[in-house]
Parts: C-alpha cells; sequence; structure tokens
C-alpha cells in the first residue's frame, strides 16, 4: 500500500515539473514575440531624417538644440532651430515601439500596404555618429493611430501604434515657434517713433512717466511668449522692399538678457496678414493678427491710471485757477 503512494507521489510531482516547464516555455515566447522594432537609443541620436511624397526634412543635433537643413543654402529652412521637444518625443515613441507578429511577410502584401523601397508614405531614417541605426519604411493605416511599417531590407511588416502625422515632411511643422521670442527677462521695449517702455528702477515707465504695471507687463509678455505660425512663403519679401504693402508697420528695439535686438513688423493690408523678422533669426514669419496689434500698442494704454488721475487733476486745477485769475482782473476794470 505505502508503495502505490509512493508511486502516485512521484507521477504528480513529475506531472508538476512538466506543467511548470510548459508555462516557462510559453512565458518565454511571449517575450521573444513582444521584441522591439528598432533598437536605437535616442540620447544617441545625431540626425533624423523624415521624407515622403509630400516633401523631405531633415534635423541635426546641435549639442543640447535641434536643427533643420536642407541640401539646399537657400532653402528657408536651412539652419533655423527646431523644436527639440517634438524630435525627442518623435525618437523616444519610435525605440519604444514593439513588433507582434508580423501581419504579413510576401512582396505583395508590402506594395498593398504601401511599405515598398519604391512606394511609402514615410521613410525615417535615423542616424548616430557611426551612420545609420534605423531606416523605417510607413505605409497605409489599418485604424485609429495605427500605421503599417516594415524595417528596410526585412520581408516582415508590422501594424504599430503609430500615425503619419507624428512625423511631417513639412518643415514649418518642426520649426521651433518660440525662435523669436525675447530671452529672458525684457527690461526696455521700444516702438520706433512711438513710445519708449522701460523700467530703470524695477517700476515700468513710458516715455518717461509712470506705467500701469499690469498693462505694461502684458505688452512685455506678447514678446517674451512671442511665437510664430510657421515658415514664410517663399515669395515673401524679406527686405520689405516694394510698395507700402511690403513696409515695416513697426520697428521694435527689445532689450533682453542677451542684449538688444530689433524685430520688424510688417502689415500685408490686402490680407490683413503680420509677418515679423529679426536681427537674430533669419527670415520672415507670419505671426497671429491680435498679437501684432496688442504689439503696436497705444502708449496711453500703458500710462499709470494715478498718473492719469493726477494728471487731470492738476489739469482742472490750473484751468480753475485761471477762470478765477480772469475773473479777478475783471473785477478790477470793473
Amino acid at each position: 500500500m505505502s508503495g502505490r503512494i509512493g508511486l502516485l507521489g512521484g507521477l504528480l510531482a513529475a506531472q508538476a515539473v512538466i506543467i511548470a516547464g510548459l508555462l516557462l516555455a510559453s512565458g518565454m515566447g511571449s517575450d521573444a514575440g513582444a521584441s522591439q522594432l528598432l533598437s536605437f537609443d535616442p540620447a544617441n541620436v545625431t540626425k533624423l531624417g523624415v521624407s515622403g511624397e509630400e516633401g523631405a526634412v531633415q534635423l541635426v543635433r546641435d549639442g543640447e538644440d535641434w536643427r533643420l537643413v536642407h541640401e539646399s543654402e537657400q532653402d528657408a529652412a536651412d539652419g533655423l532651430p527646431a523644436d527639440g521637444g517634438k524630435v525627442s518625443e518623435l525618437l523616444a515613441d519610435l525605440s519604444d515601439v514593439d513588433a507582434p507578429w508580423p501581419v504579413a511577410t510576401s512582396d505583395d502584401s508590402a506594395e498593398r500596404f504601401e511599405v515598398t523601397e519604391d512606394s511609402h508614405q514615410r521613410r525615417l531614417i535615423i542616424e548616430d555618429e557611426d551612420g545609420p541605426v534605423a531606416d523605417l519604411l510607413l505605409g497605409t493605416s489599418p485604424g485609429y493611430r495605427r500605421v503599417h511599417a516594415r524595417v528596410s531590407g526585412e520581408s516582415e511588416v508590422y501594424s504599430i501604434d503609430f500615425s503619419n502625422f507624428e512625423a511631417p515632411t513639412d518643415a514649418g511643422q518642426w520649426l521651433d515657434k518660440a525662435l523669436l521670442a525675447a530671452q529672458g527677462e525684457v527690461s526696455r521695449v521700444v516702438l520706433e517713433d512711438a513710445w519708449r517702455l522701460e523700467r530703470p528702477d524695477g517700476e515700468w515707465q513710458i516715455d518717461g512717466a509712470p506705467a500701469d504695471a499690469e498693462a505694461a507687463n502684458d505688452l512685455v509678455r506678447r514678446f517674451t511668449s512671442l511665437r510664430v505660425l510657421g515658415m514664410p512663403d517663399e515669395g515673401d519679401n524679406a527686405d520689405g522692399d516694394g510698395d507700402a504693402a511690403s513696409r515695416p508697420a513697426g520697428v521694435f528695439l527689445v532689450t533682453d538678457e542677451d542684449g538688444e535686438h530689433r524685430l520688424t513688423l510688417f502689415h500685408e493690408a490686402e490680407e490683413d496678414d503680420y509677418s515679423l523678422m529679426s536681427d537674430r533669426v533669419p527670415g520672415r514669419f507670419e505671426v497671429a493678427t491680435y498679437i501684432a496689434e496688442q504689439m503696436l500698442a497705444d502708449p496711453a494704454d500703458l500710462q499709470s491710471k494715478d498718473g492719469v488721475a493726477e494728471d487731470a487733476a492738476e489739469t482742472a486745477a490750473e484751468a480753475e485757477d485761471n477762470m478765477l485769475e480772469e475773473g479777478a482782473a475783471s473785477d478790477q476794470e470793473s
């Protein structure tokens, strides 16, 4: 009897070992099937190329920043600062993309999903100091925020969690929209031939008189938080010469933590559009109409309300004194 019990115990132990082995093998198989599509370290990336039917964009790392580059030195985007946060987010997303089992492996499927060398919607080439570390072809979308993807040189096509819209081929969508903003704290803003806003002793003054602090700070924020709408059209006249529609509507001298710089504001009257040029950054950039109009502030709106009230009181007092003097003179004559 005890022998049978021992035999049964041994069989149960053997079954437990087999089951544990199967579960372990199953788990390892699942992990192996969920490998990453691309293998690179975003921190080591020095160049990103994005191309498609609509165009192509090249971005290169410049120290801690990113810049737009182009093969032609005449391209308006060449050398301009790029949105580093947008670049970093894209690289982080791509480095984390999981590659489950492929949805297809045939050449016909690659053509149907538009991920071939000759037919694709996006091509992303990622490089580090040693050269390319990833070459990814993106094609059709099987669903919301999903896209078919194939690594160049491989046959497997995957459906990944990504969107072609996250990798635009328009340089304007990669542009750092804050490239014309003042750097750090602003101590003076001058609108040539109009007004001068400054704070020599920590208090804002408009043309030497006390300014309304809230109004002054609101105006200064127009320069510290300045955002452009995108790259200008190639037809824009960057020099501002020509007809009246291309001439400056205002020239600002802004003093910030990097020194003084000049901003020239243009108004295209026919379209009621505004654009800006800076002597720090090449090019002419469109800005929102309401922002431009707020930059062209009326100096009366910047004056201290207390100062205006005091001036009004002084004017009224002077007028009353004049009336009294005139009345006294009239009495003496009579």
